[in-house]
């Protein structure tokens, strides 16, 4: 009797953390996914930060003109004929390297806290234009992303949606 009861506690331990790790690891994997279909306040983005803090998870395809480098940090490089633009993220700072030579600093919430030129001055930029080359740069990407097997949305929802209200 002790040992059916021991089996059974065994056998139900393992299926729990089973289950633990594949809802962690669609979790993880279907981020960019789920952020897409996520309700979220304006100017928040979270299809994209959830790309560059997923960089391990995030199904990343090869696409023409797009290449992906981990070494350090972890960037996505976009070259459309001569033009290149270049998202960076480092610790809790994204870098934009426009095809205009332009660099921005942003925060995780995507405001932008620094504009420079290539030779470093401070520039006056435009946020919507800034934003909308962002997107430009990653949008093949993010378009790329499969759906999930076991949609997981609502569990998604509930964990990361105050933090992009």
């Amino acid at each position: 009797m002790q040992k059916r009861i021991f089996l059974g506690l065994l056998v139900g331990l393992y299926v729990v953390s089973g289950m633990s790790l594949f809802t962690f690891f669609n979790l993880k994997y279907n981020s960019v996914y789920y952020a897409q279909h996520m309700p979220h306040k304006e100017g928040t983005e979270p299809d994209i930060i959830m790309l560059m803090e997923n960089k391990v998870g995030a199904y990343t395809p090869e696409i023409d003109g797009i290449s992906y480098d981990d070494d350090g940090s972890y960037s996505i490089t976009r070259e459309k004929g001569t033009k290149t633009s270049v998202l960076d993220l480092t610790g809790d700072t994204l870098f934009f390297h426009s095809e205009s030579d332009d660099m921005y600093l942003l925060n995780r919430n995507f405001s932008i806290k620094s504009a420079l030129d290539k030779r470093y001055h401070k520039i006056k930029y435009n946020q919507r234009k800034v934003l909308k080359e962002i997107r430009e740069t990653v949008q093949p990407v993010i378009d790329a992303q499969p759906k999930p097997f076991i949609n997981l949305q609502w569990l998604f929802n509930l964990i990361y949606q105050s933090r992009f209200n």
